[in-house]
């Protein structure tokens, strides 16, 4: 099949967050699947090339206002008129997210050329708390209809499937490792740092965290990602007991993730969380919170899942860890296992292909009859 993904953020694009990294792993595992894919992405940063084939796969790259780049909302102008002749042989569109312009820009073509498309919201939907006005107002003018006119809606787990309703596709991401495996599982250093991997966006719960500490006075922290001043201020009694090194590239999360001696991953409203599964292929157990898709998926393969929103379930879950590693041991080769049986984008890349055919027989379109 001729397939067009359109995603606001592809890889590379450290610190933009899961939907780059799953974009990426189901676009390379369709192309080893014999399928010709072509990304249209927003540049977020001026060195990547505006066109390049990456892991067998095309990567267009537009460029859009740059104040929009900066809040994190692609735009790309005039995008709709640059795919009017791509799209006469495409198959499929697959959209990720629809809250940015290039989504509205590709639905829109899609639709006045009969092409149908997939939309696929990685968690994106509900607002989480974040500029709620803001994106309710983009939704009455142009994300309701871009959901509305999609042939089919795809979520990565049961829990995100019930924020959306109607009947959508529940198909998991895969998980990779970000660096070759060690073939030794690394022994953990005493006294290694718990490590937080996120944002300081509400849904994330990194507020939690300066608690955890004042409960755990002999546990440090590092911090991974990008964070505002406000947040990084909650830290100051702890002085060099927490550390931050911002955005990492993936041999250095990898390194970060072998390092610690356990990941906190407290965040609610999370559809699927590639944290804690990453994690765990490079041999560090999570604890995690539940109530939604990732504690739902974490919780099968294994791991430790505590309540939303419950700081001392959260306290008392990290304690037992840290005084018996065994049990952080033993969770995450059981996490680890389950994601290289269970959650592999080989796996992803048939179940999303069969929903494509499934779109196109209802149709009554054959691939490649574009």
């Amino acid at each position: 099949m001729k397939l067009l993904h359109v995603s606001p953020f592809y890889e590379p694009a450290p610190g933009h967050g899961g939907m780059a990294r799953a974009a990426g792993g189901l676009c390379r595992a369709l192309a080893r699947r014999g399928h010709d894919v072509v990304v249209a992405t927003a540049l977020l940063q001026p060195e990547d090339p505006l066109d390049e084939r990456r892991g067998g796969v095309r990567v267009r790259r537009f460029s859009g206002p740059a104040f929009l780049r900066r809040r994190l909302v692609p735009w790309a102008p005039g995008l709709g008129r640059l795919l009017a002749p791509a799209l006469e042989a495409v198959d499929v569109v697959h959209l990720h997210g629809h809250r940015n312009g290039l989504a509205a820009a590709a639905a829109r073509a899609a639709s006045r050329r009969g092409v149908p498309y997939v939309w696929q919201p990685h968690g994106t939907f509900p607002h989480h708390g974040q500029h709620a006005w803001a994106k309710a107002a983009f939704d009455r003018i142009v994300g309701d209809r871009v959901v509305v006119g999609a042939a089919a809606a795809l979520a990565v787990s049961d829990a995100e499937a019930r924020d959306l309703g109607g009947e959508p596709q529940v198909i998991p991401n895969g998980v990779e490792g970000l660096a070759p495996p060690h073939p030794q599982r690394p022994l953990k250093r005493p006294g290694a740092p718990l490590l937080f991997v996120g944002t300081d966006r509400p849904q994330k719960r990194g507020t939690l965290l300066p608690g955890l500490l004042g409960a755990l006075p002999q546990a440090r922290l590092r911090l991974a990602g990008p964070y505002g001043r406000r947040f990084m201020r909650s830290f100051a009694a702890f002085g060099d007991r927490v550390s931050w090194d911002g955005v990492l590239g993936d041999a250095a999360l990898a390194a970060a993730y072998g390092d610690a001696s356990l990941v906190v991953h407290p965040a609610v409203g999370e559809a699927f969380g590639l944290v804690p599964f990453e994690a765990a292929f490079h041999g560090t157990a999570a604890v995690v919170a539940g109530g939604h898709g990732c504690g739902e998926w974490f919780r099968g393969a294994g791991g430790c899942v505590v309540p939303p929103d419950d700081p001392v379930a959260l306290v008392d879950a990290v304690r037992r860890r840290l005084e018996v590693p065994g049990i952080a041991d033993a969770e995450s080769r059981a996490v680890a296992a389950f994601a290289m049986s269970a959650l592999t984008w080989e796996r992803a890349a048939e179940a999303v292909e069969r929903l494509y055919l499934a779109v196109l027989d209802r149709r009554g379109r054959r691939p490649g009859a574009a």
